[in-house]
């Protein structure tokens, strides 16, 4: 039976210097961490414009002796981005992928709209603004529709519209334990979501956004600088994973906005935490398309404990040139990565 999507989601301080509590190991909705009013000081504000947390769990359990998965990294755009025609090219092997092999799906930007969500935002200073696209995939319809389990938190509303978006992780295995925190607020509420799949205890997947500006007069980071505050919670975002999620081994992906690439300080702070970038399968030089084209997607692991052996990813192209401003109909080129596991 699917959990119930309307259950209580408390807020989170997430990676405030000092480890949060670790959550209860059979939670299956995302937990949400304690809040720390003393550096957030409106993202409550935030938090009243959104639905609630949600979890299903339609897949089966992972078989005994998984050895690899495959990850699906990608900022879908607000729901934009055609993730049911991609699930079904992985799914045929079209795409360098076996269906045999457990698929986790970490997901930025996914759009959700439900009754959980105010009808009008209470807040409307606090809001990601409505960037809706004409025919946005619902999260949860697709998850739904395509068997899988799915872990989802928003982050901000879309505007007046009774919608938001947020970061998911979705699997065609069962997921088992899982939580979310807020970001350091820099100048949008941002909210992580990590969980394990279940049969491969201690083993988690973190689906995070980061983000770009910096807001004047509410932000929490204390250098006024874009980049050294986005710098800044990337550190303590590898730190709060770190506290959490490190004894069975991590891999850490999403968008990170890095528009210097491997040599952005927000990139950089995450490598110095431990975590080592993904082995690539060829060189690019960007993942998102836009006027100027920016390396900003990444895939990273952690191997504590051992548990991981190698991750390998490649950069899916949506056309053999690379050309057009639209990625399989996002403006963020997917990330397919193959978890060797190891120990």
């Amino acid at each position: 039976m699917p959990i119930p999507t309307d259950a209580p989601a408390r807020d989170s301080a997430g990676p405030t210097g000092r480890a949060p509590r670790d959550p209860d190991p059979d939670a299956r909705l995302p937990v949400f961490e304690v809040a720390d009013d003393r550096e957030h000081r409106v993202l409550e504000r935030w938090r009243r414009n959104v639905g609630a947390a949600v979890a299903l769990d339609l897949a089966r359990p992972a078989p005994e002796g998984v050895r690899e998965l495959d990850l699906l990294c990608w900022n879908v755009a607000v729901g934009a981005g055609e993730l049911d025609a991609m699930l079904l090219r992985l799914r045929e092997r079209e795409i360098g992928c076996d269906p045999a092999r457990p698929l986790v799906v970490l997901a930025q930007e996914v759009y959700r709209s439900d009754e959980t969500v105010p009808p009008h935002p209470p807040e409307p200073r606090h809001t990601g603004g409505d960037i809706t696209p004409p025919r946005p995939r619902d999260v949860v319809e697709l998850a739904r529709e395509h068997g899988l389990s799915l872990r989802y938190a928003p982050s901000m509303r879309n505007g007046a519209a009774r919608s938001d978006r947020g970061n998911a992780v979705l699997s065609t295995a069962a997921l088992g334990r899982a939580h979310a925190f807020v970001l350091l607020y820099i100048n949008q509420r941002r909210v992580v979501v990590a969980a394990e799949v279940e049969g491969i205890p201690g083993l988690t997947f973190v689906c995070a956004h980061l983000d770009v500006a910096r807001r004047l007069g509410e932000a929490d980071a204390p250098s006024r600088r874009p980049g050294v505050a986005r710098a800044e919670q990337a550190a303590r975002l590898a730190r709060a994973v770190l506290a959490l999620d490190a004894p069975g081994g991590v891999v850490l992906a999403g968008d990170f906005n890095t528009p210097f690439g491997e040599w952005d300080p927000a990139y950089r702070r995450i490598v110095r935490a431990g975590f080592r970038p993904a082995e690539r399968s060829w060189r690019w030089d960007h993942t998102h398309h836009g006027f100027v084209r920016l390396l900003l997607d990444h895939v990273f692991y952690h191997p504590a404990g051992g548990r991981i052996a190698s991750v390998r990813v490649e950069r899916l192209d949506d056309h053999p040139l690379d050309r057009g401003a639209r990625i399989f109909g996002s403006d963020h080129h997917p990330l397919l990565a193959r978890v060797v596991l190891g120990g």
